[in-house]
Parts: structure tokens; sequence; C-alpha cells
């Protein structure tokens, strides 16, 4: 790819999403020369790209109301009513400010090393579209979200729950009108590794399968997301670490950069394969929507051992519990304006970022509105604070608690009995107190069933056994009630295991194999398994013999985990995760290593990474994979053939190869394919000649199964059903997501160096076809046309008219036009702009909102029509929407046969 352009910077920002735009924003603010980062075609992150377009928890402040604000100026010129903010017009929004600011923007560009000079990050390797660039910086910012950054330097970071290595569910969103709002479906699609980039791969094709179950349901959808929904990658360890007793306590840190309000958000089901804080948390105690406040400390962003790095995001440095809920939009938004800021401030006083002085950062970052004064001078939590009762307003902690027994007893029948419970349960002193177990045991059969299950919740946090027997009988009775109507809180019966496995009790042992028995289903199991592995190192040999029965049993009993359901209602199989945890316990009962069948024994051939992750922890003797070596790239699969690119051309020439019984592997820059219509909105099809035969007719056959042509419409997110459709019968494999560094020729075959958004890898073929020619980064002078979505347009979508018309536009003369949709309440605006105006900035999404407002003023766009949707990129050079309007663009011009007859060519060997 030739020699590395190279320039310096005083601030790097690498991730332009819910962090990195404003740490980029603020820092640009404090005067901080700055350059941005982003791998995807837009900024904004999850919440412009990822579909998650309104605010969930969180708390207020700083930059973020003030991106707010002209957010909601732009929509209310977008139109429509919008559920959340509008995502687009904070793309726009963000876009302004970043130009405004003098923030150079590299887009659709990804990082593939890191520079470092004596321990120092000093910069990065960044591939753009158009070519490698070095990148030198005084200051960098992680904002990648997963921590990139960090495992490239070598950093420390602690990947998924301690169990199996598993994260949290992602989502993919697509986006759609909904009662009348333009908003989103945010249902759960899986599991994913989002390290793994054939596990992302695979992610995007199992999302967008409940994409096509939203069709078949009746809905319509305007757009899909350009990324995952990724809500857990590593967590680094910091200088600092917010512990789960920072979090639950609210205690206040000496170097707070922001505040954080959310609850411990994990989207999970199988709260049993969940740490046992977890457990008592959200199974037991029912608390998984009470919201907590904690404070961020400035060591929480700075990754322990390497210098020159702050991370913003949610990979920053907490017990992975808390890190269910220090990840919320807001809060996010305010951790990149903290690091911002203290980049900024480095670069102005010289010093490094883990030398800067706390103070100084806090005072500037209460000026910006980031952190209250008053927050620096607090001395107690808010969070354990009663507000009713005897013991309102009186500050408590778990040092005095068991001066307060009585009080905090009689708060166990009441909505504030969670906070009794943890001062108490936790109290050190409370626990070596014989008078406080008494006073417990007295309250198990008094008052309320919920106020007795208190007291044994506290008894089995304070390591007392004397719970024992009123918990057997609550398994006994098989007892329904619950501290929560929380579909996430269990009853009490199977609550009872969770506490008799903190107690290490072997008491419930009988009940337990008789339970599993029973067949309790996918959530209850996980607790049933949990707990015998927990006792397991302190049973008898008989208990032994007892447990490992009625596990093999469970297993022999049919299909596992068919019952569980997602966030959503949505049916995911847990049979893989319940195998494994029975293999692994069955050999921890017997001693005999390669128990259990089915996922357990096949977990080395398994697609799924997190499966394999998971096999990897639970089962060491499974023949997982040999690890890869630090820093070496590993080979991620041989092939015939690699096709490079994720056009129509390409996705004609892959399936034209696989059907000639080649092993094909297609590598796509974005998330999309038939990027012409998915990605850029060239939607324009009126068919092919019957002659053109073979692929190009099963592509056309599918594009009509799917209903994605109307026979002269194309619906952009149908389409890309068709295409993953037309590649899975081809037997195609698709690398999404994925740059070609450089190919390499050797022993008859070529290796082609990738860069994905979390590492790099090698793909071997005997053959590469085609290098995708994009656009330059934005910024570099471009000119281009850009579509953007009109919905509720009524009339207009009839009438819709295909002439472009000149627009004048801060002295540049633009054109503008209106055409049909695919559906009959769905027009497209296109934009294109000269090249004058690509060199003064004035490109892509920042001429939307002044062309919408034109068109509104010339009555154009009518009031009840609203912009839903700007595509994710402009077209490609040379293409039409369609053909024979202004007298150019000759009728037989049809972009997809002129593209189909490309891939066609390319596929004859």
């Amino acid at each position: 790819m030739g020699q590395s352009k190279s320039v310096r910077t005083e601030v790097l920002v690498v991730g332009g999403g819910t962090a990195g735009c404003v740490a980029a924003i603020a820092a640009a603010e404090e005067g901080a020369k700055v350059i941005l980062i982003e791998n995807d075609t837009a900024l904004g992150g999850v919440a412009t790209r990822g579909g998650i377009h309104r605010y969930y928890y969180g708390s207020p402040g700083g930059l973020q109301e003030e991106i707010d604000r002209r957010t909601a100026e732009a929509a209310a010129i977008f139109g429509g009513k919008t559920k959340g903010f509008h995502p687009d017009a904070k793309r726009v929004v963000l876009a302004a400010l970043c130009r405004e600011k003098g923030i150079g923007v590299y887009l659709d560009s990804v990082v593939y090393e890191v520079l470092r000079e004596n321990g120092n990050i000093a910069g990065v390797r960044v591939l753009t579209p158009s070519g490698r660039l070095e990148i030198h910086a005084q200051v960098t910012i992680d904002s990648t979200g997963n921590a990139h950054l960090v495992r490239m330097a070598g950093g420390r970071l602690r990947y998924g729950r301690g169990l199996d290595g598993v994260y949290h569910n992602y989502s993919f969103i697509p986006r759609r009108v909904l009662d009348g709002e333009i908003g989103y479906d945010n249902l759960d699609a899986g599991w994913v590794d989002p390290y793994d980039p054939w596990d992302v791969s695979r992610a995007f094709i199992r999302g967008r399968e409940w994409v096509r179950e939203g069709y078949a349901q009746g809905a319509h959808y305007f757009a899909v997301s350009s990324m995952l929904g990724v809500r857990e990658g590593g967590l680094i360890e910091g200088d600092a670490t917010i512990t789960l007793e920072d979090y639950i306590e609210d205690r206040p840190s000496p170097e707070v950069i922001c505040r954080s309000y959310s609850h411990l958000d994990n989207h999970g089901f199988d709260t049993g394969n969940e740490s046992e804080f977890s457990q008592l948390w959200i199974a037991v105690m029912g608390l998984f929507v009470k919201g907590l406040w904690c404070d961020i400390p400035y060591g929480a962003i700075l990754p322990a051992g390497i210098g020159n790095l702050l991370v913003a995001g949610r990979a920053l440095s907490v017990d992975r519990d808390v890190g269910m809920g220090v990840r919320m939009q807001k809060d996010m938004h305010k951790v990149g304006e903290a690091a911002g800021v203290a980049a900024a401030m480095s670069i102005r006083t010289g010093s490094a970022p883990r030398e800067l002085d706390r103070s100084g950062l806090q005072k500037r970052l209460v000026e910006r509105g980031v952190l209250e004064a008053e927050e620096l001078q607090r001395a107690h939590g808010r969070n354990l604070r009663f507000k009713r009762g005897e013991l309102a307003d009186v500050e408590l902690g778990r040092k005095n608690a068991v001066l307060y027994a009585e009080q905090l007893v009689s708060y166990f029948g009441t909505d504030e009995r969670w906070k009794a419970v943890w001062l108490l349960g936790s109290s050190a002193k409370a626990a070596q107190d014989r008078q406080v177990a008494i006073l417990l045991q007295s309250k198990l059969y008094e008052g309320t069933p919920e106020a007795g299950f208190c007291a044994a919740i506290t008894l089995a946090m304070l390591g007392r056994e004397d719970a024992a027997p009123y918990l057997l009988e609550r398994i006994a009775a098989k007892d329904m009630n619950k501290l929560s109507n929380h579909p996430k809180c269990v009853p009490f019966w199977i609550a009872s295991f969770v506490l008799l496995r903190m107690l290490k009790s072997t008491a419930g042992v009988s009940q337990a194999a008789a339970t599993l028995k029973e067949q309790p289903g996918a959530v209850h199991s996980t607790f049933l398994l949990d707990y015998l592995s927990a006792v397991c190192p302190v049973l008898s040999a008989g208990e032994r013999a007892e447990a490992a029965g009625a596990v093999e049993a469970w297993l022999s009993s049919g299909e596992l985990g068919t019952d569980y359901r997602m966030h959503g209602d949505r049916p995911e199989s847990l049979g893989w995760s319940l195998e494994l945890r029975a293999a692994a316990l069955l050999a921890s009962l017997t001693g005999e290593q390669g128990g259990g069948t089915g996922w357990a024994a096949s977990a080395a051939a398994d697609p799924r990474g997190y499966v394999r992750n998971a096999a990897a922890r639970l089962t060491p003797w499974s023949e997982v994979g040999t690890p890869v070596k630090e820093g070496a790239v590993p080979l991620l699969g041989e092939f015939d053939i690699a096709v490079i690119g994720a056009g129509t051309a390409e996705v004609i020439c892959a399936a034209a190869l696989g059907r000639q019984g080649r092993r094909v592997v297609l590598i796509a820059d974005g998330s999309a394919l038939m990027t012409e219509v998915t990605r850029s909105r060239v939607t324009y099809f009126k068919g092919l000649d019957e002659s053109a035969g073979g692929v190009a007719y099963e592509l056309i056959d599918l594009l009509r199964q799917e209903g994605a042509w109307n026979g002269e419409q194309l619906e952009p997110v149908l389409v890309q059903l068709a295409a993953d459709r037309l590649l899975q019968n081809a037997g195609v494999s698709v690398l999404y997501e994925a740059r070609c560094l450089e190919e390499q020729r050797a022993e008859g075959r070529s290796l082609v160096e990738i860069a994905y958004k979390n590492g790099r890898g090698l793909v071997a073929a005997c053959r590469i076809i085609g290098q995708a020619d994009r656009a330059g980064v934005k910024g570099q002078a471009v000119p281009g046309t850009l579509t953007a979505v009109l919905i509720g347009s009524g009339s207009l979508g009839e009438t819709a008219d295909c002439r472009w018309m000149e627009w004048s536009h801060k002295g540049n003369v633009l054109t503008l036009r209106i055409r049909p949709g695919y559906y009959p309440d769905e027009v497209y605006l296109d934009i294109r702009w000269p090249l004058e105006a690509a060199e003064e900035g004035d490109t892509g999404e920042l001429l939307v909102l002044p062309a919408v407002e034109k068109l509104r003023n010339l009555g154009v766009i009518p009031d009840g029509a609203a912009l839903a949707y700007i595509a994710d990129e402009s077209w490609p050079e040379g293409f039409s929407a369609a053909p024979g309007t202004s007298g150019t663009e000759p009728e037989e011009n049809f972009w997809i046969a002129r593209q189909i007859a490309a891939g066609l060519n390319d596929a004859v060997i």
C-alpha cells in the first residue's frame, strides 16, 4: 500500500462514539490541536449509528447539554416525533461541532498499530480509505469501547464474567416508525465475543435474522444499525478501580472527575452464571432497576503501566459487576469530556496525564458543569441514606451499623429493606456480634414473608448457618414469594440455593439433586448447577455420587436450554452454557475429565467465539485451540479465493465462485453487503435482460422472495437480507468490518493482512479478487451525493419530482432532488455538492440540515414529512439513482446491470 504519510497533533482521540466525540470537542475547546479517528462512516457511536437514541439513566451536565440543545433544534427542522432524541440530528450536530472546533476527523479508518516510546503511547498507525497514515500525538485517548489501544500496547484487561468469559448480550437495532415516532426495536440478538472477527461477522448475520422475523410479523424498517450494540468488552486495570463497595455505598473519591447514575443493567437472564454478588443483588433481592450514584475517579481512566494514554468509555477500570451500570450514554459523555479536558491540560501544563494536578482538573470540570462543586466536599454517600422512618437522614455506614441493628431490622418490611440488609449484612462487627445473630434469627418467622427472608439474607451475608433450616423449609415448600415482581427476581425457594451457596452449606444438596431431575428450566438450572459447583469441594463421597447421578440424568433428558428467553422475549438456546457447566461440574464430582456430551464435546469446532471462550474456561481439558502468542498476527482462515469489497459486483462474484465449489471468503470493510443500495441508497432498478442468467438471476429471485423489489425501487434493508441468503446458499464466508492492510505472496498462495476494530489477522487464499477503490478521508476535498430518507410524506411520494434543482449555498451551487422511495409514505432527498463546497468542508451530513430547511421554506417538503435517516455514506462516483430525468442520464444506464456484469466477468477464472 505504499509508504505511510505522517501528521502530528497534540491530542489524538481514537473512537468517535459516545465518549470519543465529546472528548475531542472538549480538548479542542480547551485549546488543544485535536485529531479524531472513527471506524464508522459517521460520528456518534451507539446513539447515532447503533440505534439507541434515547438516554437511559445517567447523569446530566457538561458539554452534553449543548449537544442536546443543538440536536433538539436540528430535530425541529427535520420534523416529526422521535423516540428520545433524533439520531441523525445528533450525527449532524457532532459533525458540525468538530468542524467548528477545527478537529481533524478521519472517518472509515481503523488503527492497526500503536507507536510507543519508553513505555508511553506516542501515536498510532491507521488505515484510512486513501491509505496508511502515521499520527504522532503528545496525548492519546482510547475511546474505542473495547480498549483497543490498551490491548495493542500490552496493557492489562479483564475479559467477560469470571465464570466463562461471556459478555452481556448484544443487540442489532432496526429503525422504524413506531406509534407515530421515529423509533427502533431494542431487542437482544444473542451473545458475541467482540474481539473475534468471525464471531462479530456471525453476530451481524444472526442480528439480521431477527430483522427478517420483524418483517414477517408486519414491520417495515427504513434502516438498520451500522454497528452491533455491544454492551461489554474488556475492562482495563487502572490506577484506581471502582469497586462494588464504592458503587453500592457511593463512596466519595478525592479525585472524582464526574458522577454516574444507573442500575446494574445486565441484559442476561442466566443470573446463576453471574457472580455471587449479582445473584444476590438481582435474583434474590430483586434490585435490577435500583438506580445508584457513584464517583468516577481520575485513576479509573489511566491504564496501569502505560503513559500518555487515557481511556474514555465503558472500558474504564471498574469491577466487572459495576461495569453493568457505569456505561450509560450520559455518564460516558461526561467521562469523555473529563478525559478531553485532562488531555488538553496535560498539553498546556507540560505534565504527563498521570502527573496532572487533580485539583486543577476538578476546578475546570466544575467550571464546565461536568462536576458540581459540592461533590468535592462530600463526605458521605447518598445511596444508603434512608428517606423515611427512624433512621431518616442519619449518616450510617457499615462501621456503625451494629449500633442501629434493631432499627435496621425494622426496615425489612419496607421498600427500603435493601439498604438495611446491605448495611447490616456487610458489617464486619455484625458478623462477630452474637446478639445481632439472635436478633435476626428471631425475625425469620416474624412479620411478612419478605421481612423474614430479608433476615435470612442478612444471616447468609454474615456467614451465619443459623439461616440454613429456614432456607431448607423454603425449598421444601417451593415457596413462590419474591422480593420483587421483576422477572429477574426468583422465588424464595430458588433464592434459598443462592444463600446456601454463600454459606457453602451442603444442607441443600439432596434437594438440588431432586430439583434437577424435575427439569426446572434453563434459568433455575443455572442456580442449581452453580450451587452444586460451589459446594462440590466439601461434599462427601455419597453426596458427590448423588449429585453426579442427578446431573447425568438431567443431561440425558433431552435438549436443554431451549426454553431460555432473552430481552424482548426472544428465544435463544442456553444449551451451550448448561452443558458446559454440567461437564465442568461432573469433572469435579467424579474426578474424570471430559464428562458431558453435545456442546461440551464439540466446543472446539463451535463457530461461535463466545462458546469456545466458555469451553476454554469451564472445560480446560477440551481442545479448544492453541492460544495465539502475544504480538503474533493470527491466521483467520485458508480459502481458495478471497473477494475484497462488499458492493454488488463483489457479492455476485463471490456467490458465483462459491457455486463452483470453491472455498470463498468475502472481506467487507463495513457491516453491509450490496453497499450501493444498503449504505448509499442508490435504489433505482428496473431489472435485467433474461440472458444475464446464473447467479445474477438467483439474486433477483431472492430480491423478489424477500419483497425487496417492486419493479422500480429496491428496499435497502430487504436487499441486505437477500444478499445474506445469496452468500449463505453459495457457501461463502463473510468477514465483516475488515480492512485489507497488505497482500503478500508466499508458497503459492497470498496472505492478506487485515485490520479490524479490535485487532489484526491474516487470511490465506490462492487468489485475491478486487481491492475496493473508495472515496478519501473525511476532510479531503471529494465531491459527492448523499441521500436522506423522508417519511410521512403522504402524496409527495406519488408526485416526487426527480429533476435536479440548483441551490446556492454559501456561494456554492448545490443540486437537490426528491425522488420516490420503495414505500408509498417514503421519499428520498438527494444532495449533490461540487468540489468547491467540499474544499470548504461543506460535505455530507453538514449540508443535510440547511437543505431540508431550504426545501421546507419553498414548500417542497410538507410539514407532515420528517427526515428519518441519512445514508451511511455518499454515492460511489458515477452512479445515478434514476435514469433519464435530467437529460444527462441515459435510460439504459442501470447501475446494477453494470455491477452484476462486472461481477460475472471477475468470476471467470
